[in-house]
């Protein structure tokens, strides 16, 4: 898995062992970050089911200012602060470990430009993460991008989150939210 864009484009990164993860494609990746564009610079991140980190990591070599990673598995966090620490990237990350959406409240205080849900897909996380966040965690004019499997359709609200767009990957929807 490498890093397909910014100051890191081509690094590769540790992937957690195991089937307990699904990192999000490079290419889905890459299409991701160029519709993100500007957006990501400057932002502050948060990566909710990080998995590799990979999506956070992505974001640093951008421009982000700041990624909170939040992942269940103790293991995962290992990795996730191992890439870190490899990319000499720790001073702009944390870490935290929250089985989700049930650790919403564990995840330092917003507001963040930039929030991506990727949960394992088939388990509901997604619908029930959405539903469950608080309004708070989103910037003003922040985006939301949830990966979801193609036959998991989201619906157009959730809370104050409005659907403005989604866009698919063969197997995989990405569903972009905002206020």
């Amino acid at each position: 898995m490498r890093i397909t864009g910014g100051v890191l484009k081509g690094l590769r990164l540790a992937a957690p062992s195991g089937r307990g993860t699904r990192p999000m494609t490079e290419r889905v990746r890459k299409a991701l970050f160029d519709i993100l564009g500007e957006r990501v610079r400057g932002a502050r991140v948060l990566d909710l089911f990080s998995g590799s980190g990979a999506l956070g990591i992505e974001a640093l070599s951008r421009g982000a200012e700041e990624v909170v990673f939040a992942e269940a598995d103790p293991r995962v966090c290992a990795v996730i602060r191992e890439n870190l620490r490899r990319l000499r990237l720790e001073k702009r990350a944390r870490v935290i470990r929250a089985v989700l959406p049930r650790d919403l409240l564990r995840v330092p205080e917003g507001p963040y430009h930039l929030i991506f849900i990727t949960p394992p897909y088939g388990k509901g996380l997604a619908e029930r993460t959405l539903k469950a966040l608080p309004p708070a965690l989103l910037a003003e004019e922040g985006l939301i991008v949830v990966e979801e499997r193609v036959d998991a359709a989201l619906s157009e609200e959730y809370s104050v989150f409005r659907k403005l767009r989604e866009k698919s990957y063969g197997q995989t929807v990405l569903y972009f939210y905002g206020r």
